[in-house]
């Protein structure tokens, strides 16, 4: 039986952990933990052992399908792509190129993701959105404007720290400390901090699995974090243990935030952390003293009220404790490709106008998610009529479902290309069946820059599509072609694929991923090394000696247009009100669940039956509300019934529901509409957005839970 030697593949799941995948009869049967992997080395969570039940699940989308009067039908590729190209052609034609727009989910991979953007842009149109605009963009506005490029991303180094300050972050469960990091053993990253004599340091709404073997956790009120990181500023400026020396050589702005640390009266929002003011000042030293020390966010800081601006306090604080570019604290790796200039290279094509709803600017290739609905649901001509999804679930991932439903619905064209016949594929046109890594194989090139060091790994092919199943090389080839627009949004490129094409020579992705590799390492001996290559280390002092984008190659600690945002900020901070006296979060992922990715697997749905709202013992016994009742939670935006379950490990005034639930569509998941869950986005506000980015809040919404009188509903988790 033959064993192959790949990589995990299970939505966008970081950490990429090595496999050995055993196949019979061009079926994959097991999988197992690659020991051998350099970097996972033996490591691969509950979700990377069933592979193999999404790769075989007899659910997937295996052929091309249309919507007739009847329901679905089955069709072949060469007629669903000519039918969608010409429709794309004659609503661009009859409205302008924005009302043609795109959508990439988080289980798209790099090659997938640069075909939606250049698709997109081949039309003219600006609007490439991606799922990075509901959790991410923060990141990038901050290091446009901090590091001069929003692709200088940085991540801490835990093998060398000892002070981690964690927020909004789990990493014990979703494997990673920051957003797209690539650290999947990082149970053993902390402990090593530790064993230093370090401290690590959580801070979230809720006990976490992370928070449980930390040396402190702070449960934090949430979307109170920016002023958590302003008190821990203030004190350290304030008391002169910032890096003078290093903020001198370095960087800018250290004069605005000395201003700040003198004149901003932060005691009434220190109180409202309920983090007592002398525990956030001891914290500051202790931070400020360490031999090397970062703090860092995640989703559940990302996702919460104010988070650009926070973004900038953690790159501050960072900053002036000189933990920018130094072991231990936060580094740039530069991988193995330039990333800023590759996508620079590629997007120059691009209308690079703003959103016309909201006038947000485009961040990681385009404007965010969260307006899409108003511009499809409004008046103007030119609005948004034909959407393509790639590897995404808009209807469960978006704020305000009741609004993505509507504007789904409005749609004059929906094509959905993804291995699944999805929720939001419920209200498609089209379904197109796309391959999964394992029949295609592939490099997440844009993923380089968070690997541990420069490196490079061929996900390895291990099987043949199943059905019609295709990658999305030639499902975007075949679009291009047929809607009219250029392949890549290169027109010399595209006439050379068609000349080859002519010639009988395959124009495939490996030309592209030659093109890249080109004079850094050899695409065959890539693909001949299981586990990946090795091109060098991290050099620090090359971020700050010259790797900086800003015109004079120093950090930009204090942008104007965030200290004036700052002040507004601080004047109306994110308060229950009496008629919304809790606040709900909706994280707390578990480790069986990636999103819905991992929904229609049932050895993982076995163990996760749903979501459910979780309070704090306080707030239950207030509210007359028992262990396993169904309760109505309810926002300025919507309502929804659920069961309630009752855990110390939630602080008061919080409530907790996990996103990504509620499929009670008719897509063709039979396991995950067996166990629907709620979707909790019936309750956060699409308005309630970043004013930087266009991101909504998903920690933080006001709420109220009151009891349902009656058995909870059938479809709900039992207890």
């Amino acid at each position: 039986m033959p064993t192959y030697r790949t990589t995990c593949k299970v939505g966008a799941c970081e950490p990429f952990c090595g496999l050995e995948v055993e196949v019979e009869d061009g079926q994959m049967l097991r999988v197992r933990p690659d020991p051998d992997h350099p970097v996972t080395k033996g490591y691969a969570c509950i979700k990377g052992m069933h592979v193999q039940d999404y790769q075989n699940d007899p659910d997937r989308l295996l052929h091309p399908q249309r919507r007739g009067s009847g329901g679905w039908e089955r069709l072949s590729w060469e007629r669903a792509t000519a039918e969608i190209g010409q429709k794309l052609r004659a609503i661009r034609a009859r409205h302008g190129p924005a009302s043609v727009a795109t959508y990439w989910g988080n289980a798209a991979d790099s090659l997938s993701i640069t075909l939606t953007n250049t698709f997109c842009q081949g039309f003219g149109s600006p609007n490439s959105f991606n799922v990075l605009s509901l959790e991410y963009t923060d990141r990038g506005a901050v290091a446009r404007r901090v590091l001069g490029n929003e692709n200088l991303i940085l991540q801490p180094d835990p093998s060398r720290a000892h002070f981690a300050l964690l927020l909004g972050t789990n990493p014990l469960v979703t494997n990673g400390m920051s957003l797209l990091q690539r650290r999947p053993r990082i149970s053993a990253d902390l402990q090593g901090i530790r064993r230093r004599g370090g401290k690590v340091v959580v801070v979230d709404p809720r006990r976490t699995e992370t928070a449980r073997i930390a040396d402190l956790h702070l449960p934090i009120r949430p979307g109170t974090d920016l002023f958590l990181l302003l008190g821990m500023i203030r004190r350290i400026l304030r008391s002169g243990r910032y890096r003078g020396d290093y903020l001198r050589r370095y960087a800018t702005g250290l004069e605005p935030w000395l201003e700040l640390a003198e004149g901003l009266e932060l005691e009434p929002l220190l109180e409202r952390t309920d983090i007592p003011q002398a525990q956030i000042e001891s914290l500051a030293d202790e931070f400020a003293q360490a031999d090397g020390a970062f703090v860092t966010t995640r989703v559940g800081v990302q996702t919460g009220h104010n988070t650009t601006l926070t973004e900038w306090a953690v790159m501050t604080l960072n900053a002036i404790t000189g933990n920018i570019d130094r072991p231990g604290g936060l580094y740039f790796n530069p991988g193995v490709l330039d990333i800023p200039k590759l996508i620079e290279r590629f997007t120059r094509r691009r209308n690079p106008a703003p959103s016309r709803v909201g006038g947000y600017p485009q961040i990681f290739g385009g404007p965010p998610a969260s307006v899409l609905a108003d511009d499809v649901l409004s008046d103007d001509p030119g609005r948004i009529r034909a959407l393509l999804v790639v590897a995404g679930n808009p209807v469960l991932s978006f704020p305000n479902t009741a609004k993505i439903e509507a504007a789904l619905r409005r749609l004059e064209l929906l094509v959905c290309v993804d291995i699944y016949p999805s929720d939001t594929a419920s209200f498609a046109h089209y379904a197109l069946p796309a391959a999964t890594v394992f029949e295609k194989g592939t490099w997440h090139f844009l993923t380089t820059n968070f690997e541990p060091y420069p490196y490079a790994e061929w996900k390895h092919k291990v099987v043949e599509p199943r059905g019609e199943a295709r990658s999305e090389w030639r499902v975007f080839k075949d679009l291009s072609r047929a809607a009219g627009v250029p392949f890549l949004n290169d027109p010399l490129l595209d006439r050379a694929a068609r000349l080859l094409d002519s010639l009988g020579i395959d124009f495939s992705e490996d030309l592209l991923f030659q093109y890249l590799l080109l004079g850094k390492l050899d695409l065959g001996r890539l693909k001949r090394t299981p586990g990946g290559i090795k091109l060098g280390e991290v050099r620090y002092g090359e971020l700050l000696g010259r790797g900086l984008h800003t015109p004079d190659r120093k950090l930009h600690l204090a942008p104007e247009e965030f200290v004036r945002a700052l002040h507004e900020a601080l004047r109306s901070p994110p308060d229950p009100t009496p008629d919304f006296p809790l606040l709900l979060i909706s994280g707390a992922r578990r480790a069986a669940s990636f999103n819905s990715w991992t929904h229609n697997i049932p050895a993982l749905m076995d163990k996760l039956k749903g979501n459910w709202a979780t309070l704090s013992e306080a707030d239950a016994a207030r509210l007359g509300i028992a262990e396993g009742e169904r309760v109505r939670v309810t926002s300025p935006t919507g309502s929804v019934e659920i069961e309630a379950r009752v855990s110390p490990d939630v602080r008061p005034g919080v409530v907790a529901v996990q996103q990504f639930w509620g499929h009670t569509y008719e897509s063709g998941m039979r396991v995950s509409r067996s166990h629907p869950g709620v979707n909790v986005n019936f309750l956060h506000d699409d308005r309630a957005l970043d004013r930087f980015t266009g991101m909504p809040v998903f920690n933080g919404t006001r709420c109220r839970v009151e009891r349902v009188n009656g058995p909870t509903s059938p479809e709900l988790p039992g207890r």
